[in-house]
């Protein structure tokens, strides 16, 4: 997992285009402070072949999850939110910049890494 900071977070989300028209393959809680989220993307570095891309939150400390049926049909036209301070890290479905706990489904905590992997399809 690389950790993320505030340029590598926005050139990665830059050239997944906020995860746009993406799918949600999977959503794991670890443990209660650690929880992945996995995106199937198409990555605008690659010529827009798609990848997965998969986000883990540390120290969680507040979430609001769905089921799997209901992520698995959830419309990404928006995107995704991911947002970074020096004391936390914010992920959520949707446009939510500022106010991710306000989003249907958000994950908080105190960092975020991610990973790249093969498309899953």
């Amino acid at each position: 997992m690389t950790p993320l900071n505030s340029n590598s977070l926005k050139n990665l989300m830059d050239r997944i285009e906020d995860a746009r028209q993406g799918e949600i393959r999977s959503l794991i809680p670890h443990s209660p402070t650690t929880i992945e989220i996995r995106f199937s993307v198409q990555d605008i570095a690659r010529g827009y072949d798609w990848i997965d891309v998969v986000f883990r939150i540390e120290g969680v400390n507040d979430a609001k999850l769905v089921s799997d049926t209901i992520l698995r049909s959830w419309d990404m036209s928006e995107g995704i939110t991911v947002e970074l301070t020096p004391n936390s890290a914010a992920l959520a479905l949707g446009s939510y910049a500022g106010r991710a706990n306000e989003a249907p489904v958000y994950i908080l905590g105190t960092s975020i890494g991610y990973e790249e992997l093969p498309f899953s399809g």
